[in-house]
């Protein structure tokens, strides 16, 4: 009697040790889940962001190469251009 009460107390040990350390195994591997689920969730974003640029540059190129009036519009205000016989007035501002 008193060595199946041994036994049954050391199996319980060996129970609780195991299930300790596969629980401790379990939750890191819930917080690596965690980490990358965030990270996925940082990359989604991004990559929608990039999708807006992208668009915003291939709606830009395709005025570029279609549209006159936008071309010159883009020359004056990059390149400071101006046509003959017109004056070109820059203000510069002083930041405090």
């Amino acid at each position: 009697m008193r060595s199946i009460r041994i036994l049954n107390a050391v199996c319980l040990i060996a129970f609780l040790v195991i299930a300790s350390f596969a629980g401790s195994y379990a939750l890191e591997r819930y917080r690596k889940l965690e980490v990358m689920k965030n990270s996925e969730a940082k990359a989604a974003a991004r990559l929608m962001e990039l999708q807006v640029a992208t668009s915003s540059k291939r709606e830009s190129l395709a005025r570029l190469n279609h549209d006159p009036e936008y071309v010159e519009r883009i020359i004056r205000q990059k390149l400071n251009y101006a046509k003959s016989g017109e004056t070109v007035f820059k203000f510069e501002y002083e930041t405090p």
